[in-house]
């Protein structure tokens, strides 16, 4: 007989539902909690009400706010610190030490505007890299103002919920947007009247997501207005970010009137300026200040979300270039290498994070420092997806490569007529080269163009007294077999290129991956200077052997930065041999993996050492 479980009373907050056979502990039905309309941003309501009342002021609170809130509320540590704190003048807020469900939600917004837009712009040249930063940048420091309001006044409320779904809607509103988003739009084209709308858009979304700021300190400020020291830093917030807001109302204007690029500055500056002013007041105010709270932890958690859409393009880029099925010794380098450099940045970010003592103006700086150093970041995990297709493709089309390059050099030592042996030799092994690469991708369903493939190779038959059609026909020949290769693996010709003839891909696609990486090695190298700079302002007593790992990662840094400048030469030039046997090995991706190694195993034996070396001293100290 199948027994039912009864249903016991035990609170009349909650129910309990157990089984005869079951503890009682097993598991709870729990009513909603009551959410009020408002939530106070205090750390003690009744403390404050007794202030206000002692000095004959009357104390505004919601009748049905709650002393003890879920978020941020009245731990013990909080309510010591307001017994301690004396200038009765200036409020003392709630400090929530970790994040809260509803902010990681509206993390996850971030996030999926970053893969999408990800995914939708590929930095193919430096007017991409341009827009990929510029549109990083606006929804960064929107996620940052967002953050800044959180970490200091967010109560669990329903007005709070309200503006936390509007703030959702602007996220939604910039992933609207982000397909028609880039910089260096032709006016006039419909391209560029796309990209105008875009701007305008984009412009009103900033305006209201400044405005529901700006209402969210408005609330704050009710609850604090009585408090002297409370009016000016947050008058301040507010009217820095309405201000903002109507500057970003007049660019909509100014973008009807398609003032470009104008208007992009003006965008950025006012950005900049918005977050500059909002840390400067909140730093010079005690109460204001960023000192326990949970920013250093969001911080954080972007951090690892940047990582992760890292993550996401490694597992994309393996997908590519395992779909021939092909995992040579190089590629499977290739895909540690690529997990190496993204576990060892998170090592070298989280073993250094100090969440004491952040507040000061020193600590501002380390926290708006943030913004660069998650670029070098982004760069660094986009460079090494994009590297990885790269290794992938040298290694399948290096065969073609080789046979055009033998045929290419006995070409050039030829009399005219050229023989027909050789390049009946020659078609053959060229068409016999590119039905290997077909077979390789065959499971892909992607045809080929076998009638372009066809028509240069007969036609270099039949071209025995001319050179120059030869060596043009093999050229065609193998661009073909190179975009064959590049559509397999999901590698796309740059809009910017011109292509005329297959041959021009070739030159298109490494003009490409150069772009590629000149940013890779540039980011990873800076990516090092950031960590050592933030490790530097984050950290207040510093051993020696730390300054000493400080500035081993700002050489580390410079010297990786400086591989940059080694720009990929032709692909057969022979006249710088050493570069071109680097770059066109499959050492670019270990390369960083060392250098981030050595880093590594600096810091821990400099640090180590230190810390024996102060150990020792103690003893003998103690000793005598």
């Amino acid at each position: 007989m199948v027994k039912f479980p009864k249903l016991q009373k035990v609170t009349s907050i909650h129910h309990v539902l157990v089984a005869e056979d079951e503890d009682e502990t097993t598991f709870t039905i729990t009513h909603p909690k009551h959410l009020t309309w408002f939530a106070s941003p205090l750390v003690n309501e009744r403390a404050a009400a007794r202030h206000n009342r002692d000095h004959g002021e009357a104390f505004l609170k919601h009748p049905h706010s709650s002393v003890n809130e879920t978020h941020g509320s009245n731990t013990p540590e909080n309510e010591k610190e307001h017994e301690q704190y004396e200038d009765p003048e200036e409020p003392v807020l709630k400090r929530a030490h970790e994040s809260s469900t509803i902010q990681l939600f509206y993390d996850l917004f971030f996030v999926a505007n970053l893969t999408t837009f990800t995914a939708l712009h590929e930095i193919d040249d430096a007017e991409t890299l341009k827009s990929y930063i510029a549109f990083f940048a606006i929804l960064w420091f929107t996620w940052f103002q967002v953050a800044l309001f959180d970490v200091r006044f967010s109560n669990d409320s329903a007005f709070e919920r309200l503006s936390k779904a509007l703030q959702f809607g602007i996220m939604t509103g910039f992933a609207i947007i982000g397909p028609n988003f880039q910089l260096g739009a032709e006016d006039g084209t419909a391209e560029g009247k796309a990209t105008f709308q875009a701007y305008q858009t984009l412009s009103l979304i900033l305006m209201t997501s400044r405005l529901i700021l700006a209402c969210q300190y408005g609330a704050a400020y009710v609850w604090l207005m009585n408090y002297k020291k409370a009016h000016v830093p947050l008058l301040a917030h507010i009217g820095t970010l309405f201000v903002a807001a109507m500057i970003y109302l007049g660019l909509f204007f100014s973008f009807r009137n398609n003032i470009g690029e104008t208007g992009l500055i003006a965008w950025f500056v006012t950005i900049g300026f918005e977050a500059v002013v909002i840390l400067l007041v909140s730093g010079r105010t005690k109460f204001l200040s960023f000192r326990k709270t949970a920013i250093v932890e969001r911080l954080g958690l972007l951090t690892l979300i940047i990582l992760g859409e890292g993550i996401i393009g490694l597992c994309n880029s393996v997908s590519k270039v395992g779909s021939d099925g092909v995992f040579t010794s190089d590629i499977i380098g290739m895909i540690i290498s690529s997990v190496a450099i993204i576990y060892f940045i998170w090592m070298l970010y989280f073993d250094q994070e100090e969440t004491n003592h952040v507040g000061t103006l020193r600590q501002m700086a380390w926290t708006i420092l943030h913004f660069p150093f998650h670029v070098t970041v982004l760069l660094v995990v986009e460079g090494l997806n994009r590297l990885s297709v790269w290794v992938k493709l040298l290694d399948t089309i290096t065969p073609l490569a080789l046979v055009f390059e033998t045929f290419e050099n006995t070409l050039a030592n030829s009399t005219i007529p050229v023989s027909e042996d050789f390049l009946n030799e020659s078609v053959k092994s060229l068409n016999e080269t590119i039905n290997q690469l077909i077979e390789k991708f065959e499971l892909l369903n992607i045809d080929a163009d076998t009638d372009g493939i066809n028509f240069y190779l007969n036609d270099m038959l039949n071209s025995t007294s001319n050179i120059t059609i030869i060596a043009d026909d093999a050229s065609q020949v193998l661009g073909l077999g190179f975009s064959y290769v590049c559509e397999n693996l999901g590698v796309d010709t740059p809009e910017s290129a011109v292509i005329a003839a297959p041959a021009d891909q070739v030159s298109a696609i490494f003009d490409l991956f150069s772009t590629v990486y000149i940013y890779f090695f540039s980011a990873a190298g800076l990516c090092l200077i950031f960590l050592a700079v933030l490790f530097w302002l984050g950290k207040r007593r510093k051993l020696r052997g730390e300054v000493l790992s400080i500035g081993v990662r700002i050489a580390v840094g410079v010297g990786l930065s400086l591989l940059a400048l080694m720009d990929l030469p032709s692909l057969y030039a022979d006249d710088n041999a050493a570069i071109n046997t680097y770059l066109y090995t499959p050492w670019l991706l270990p390369t960083v993996v060392i250098c981030y190694g050595i880093v590594l195993l600096v810091d821990n034996l400099l640090i180590n050492y230190v810390r024996k070396v102060i150990t020792q001293k103690r003893i003998r100290s103690e000793s005598v």
